[in-house]
């Protein structure tokens, strides 16, 4: 038996440390990588702000793989926690994917 934890990582839990943070985002869909920080999300999908103006919504189902800066995941949590970013700091639930679609 290795020695590896039991933690199940998702796309979800990935896509809440981001958001948490406030770091940008790489999520691929169908074949295509969207660039982004997280506005908003909930139980079902993603708002990618990709620039002044432009948000584009992604489903958590289709959403195949998820890519961050981990230094710029570490650097926000090493900052003051009393800073709040432009959406705020609130208790949220875990992002969870609904069932993978039937191929």
């Amino acid at each position: 038996m290795s020695n590896r934890s039991s933690t199940l990582y998702t796309v979800g839990t990935l896509l809440r440390h981001a958001q948490d943070s406030g770091a940008a985002v790489r999520v691929l869909v169908e074949g295509c990588w969207l660039d982004g920080r997280i506005v908003a999300a909930d139980q079902h999908g993603v708002v990618l702000e990709e620039g002044p103006g432009r948000q584009v919504l992604v489903r958590l189902d289709t959403i195949v793989a998820v890519g961050f800066s981990r230094e710029e995941i570490d650097a926000e949590q090493g900052s003051d926690e009393q800073e709040v970013r432009a959406h705020g700091r609130r208790v949220r639930e875990p992002i969870e994917a609904g069932p993978a679609p039937s191929r």
